[in-house]
């Protein structure tokens, strides 16, 4: 029996539908979720979540902070902001990784250069996971 999944973040759905196994990382670590997981709350961080539909399609974000919640057989991900894998970027993700890495040598404490390399990276996982990476 599969359970029922929502990613969303303030500006649209981006994805839901019936699926076999989640994946995310909580500020507690890696989450795996399975139907009929018991009810859980987490801060998510920035980086990527898979989610395995029912038809075994793998769906793979790139998800930058949120929370995830867990109750009754149904997932709920509402995420500060994500992105389908499929739509990343690679050239442009690589670029401001680069950008916020030479701004944090510059200026370690630079809230918003260690914001953008969390997104970044997190893209670039996400990326990764879906086999867009050519090196």
């Amino acid at each position: 029996m599969p359970m029922d999944v929502a990613i969303v973040d303030p500006e649209k759905e981006l994805w839901s539908g019936d699926a076999n196994f989640v994946v995310a990382r909580s500020e507690d670590g890696e989450i795996g979720i399975l139907p009929g997981h018991a009810p859980f709350l987490g801060v998510l961080k920035h980086s990527k979540l898979k989610v395995e539909a029912e038809d075994g399609a793998v769906i793979v974000f790139a998800v930058h902070s949120g929370f995830i919640e867990v109750k009754d057989n149904r997932v709920s991900v509402l995420a500060r902001s994500a992105e389908i894998a499929s739509d990343i970027d690679v050239a442009r993700a690589r670029n401001q990784a680069e950008q916020a890495r030479q701004r944090l040598q510059q200026e370690a404490d630079a809230e918003d250069a260690k914001w953008a390399l969390a997104r970044a990276e997190a893209r670039l996982m996400a990326a990764e996971e879906s086999g867009l990476l050519a090196d």
